[in-house]
């Protein structure tokens, strides 16, 4: 189940991995004000690489999708991203096996780990309840 902080990272990720240069440049603006403009620059560099990488070596093509509702590679991501902020790699590398092969599990994971400064555990801090 995605809360409200797994939607504001599922929105960031559609943005810059399908979006135009006006959605990718919202998301830039979002995150220069939210963490501030260095953490939102290693921010969108861990997005823009993870999206990449996705591209290149996923299992799967990515789902291009406008629901409101996150598509599964999104759910897994989030499952990925939820895992290495409660540092619990051995999880983060099973549930990353889905999307990548195994050779390249270990690059997702480095490629997402910044992400977990600015989309926060549960217990420090989570914006909102259960969606």
């Amino acid at each position: 189940m995605a809360d409200q902080d797994d939607l504001r990272f599922i929105q960031h990720f559609r943005a810059l991995a399908f979006g135009d240069d006006a959605q990718r440049d919202h998301v830039r603006a979002a995150l220069s004000e939210s963490p501030g403009r260095a953490a939102g620059r290693v921010t969108l560099w861990a997005l823009d690489r993870s999206a990449q990488l996705l591209r290149r070596f996923g299992r799967r093509q990515l789902e291009k999708s406008t629901a409101p509702v996150p598509t599964s590679q999104e759910l897994k991501l989030v499952e990925v991203l939820r895992a290495l902020r409660d540092y619990d790699r051995f999880a983060a590398a099973n549930a990353a096996l889905w999307l990548v092969p195994q050779r390249e599990v270990a690059g997702l994971l480095d490629r997402l780990a910044p992400l977990t400064s600015y989309y926060p555990a549960l217990e420090t801090g989570r914006r909102a309840a259960q969606a």
